[in-house]
């Protein structure tokens, strides 16, 4: 999948100077039996698909391209007008993509944060996404809202690994979630008459 996290061009590796990775002694584990299959082929094509069509990935895809305009340039404006007009065209982008969201009407899923201390208790916060976010805010509180995942992705701040930002919105881990959907539907296997009949007297051992 598209990723801004993943990207060659980040990490030790990228740099001169990287020291060798370590290596540690191979874990003990039970290989998933053969009976079991993970149609690994029907999962990708099926992703795939939905990946092409998502037009969250196409901005993942176009963070990615500016992204390494700016690696390639290697360079930073120290003139004031035109940082400023950098800043203004990164809001402008987000904002635009916001507006394209409430947009699409795209019936969104209700997702609460849920924990170990709040699962037996009623009202928990609501996760929101950009449009449902200020929707709910506008109504004066009427609902505790949790803004995680509300902001759009900051690609300026890949990499830094600051936990005090509010997490963005996430297509690779929605899609994960998808992949993980479409194995559970494929395992479940095809539905037969047979499995529901009653064995007769005669049949059972």
């Amino acid at each position: 999948m598209p990723t801004l996290t993943d990207l060659p061009e980040f990490g030790e590796g990228a740099l001169k100077n990287c020291l060798p990775y370590d290596e540690v002694p191979k874990a003990r584990y039970t290989k998933w039996s053969d009976g079991h299959p993970l149609f690994v082929e029907e999962l990708k094509r099926r992703s795939a698909e939905r990946v092409q069509h998502d037009t969250e990935f196409h901005y993942v895809m176009e963070d990615m391209e500016r992204l390494r305009h700016k690696l390639d340039q290697n360079r930073i404006t120290l003139n004031e007008d035109g940082r400023r007009k950098e800043i203004q065209d990164d809001k402008l982008r987000k904002d635009v993509r916001s507006k394209e969201r409430l947009a699409r009407h795209e019936e969104e899923p209700n997702i609460y944060r849920l924990t170990l201390d709040t699962v037996d208790k009623p009202n928990l916060q609501l996760i929101m996404y950009p449009g449902k976010l200020a929707e709910a805010k506008a109504k004066a509180g009427a609902t505790k809202v949790s803004p995680e995942a509300a902001p759009d992705d900051d690609t300026d701040t890949i990499g830094a690994a600051d936990d005090t930002k509010e997490p963005a919105i996430d297509p690779e881990r929605d899609e994960t979630l998808n992949i993980l959907a479409d194995l559970v539907d494929l395992s479940r296997g095809p539905k037969t008459a047979s499995t529901n009949v009653k064995k007769t007297a005669e049949q059972r051992p």
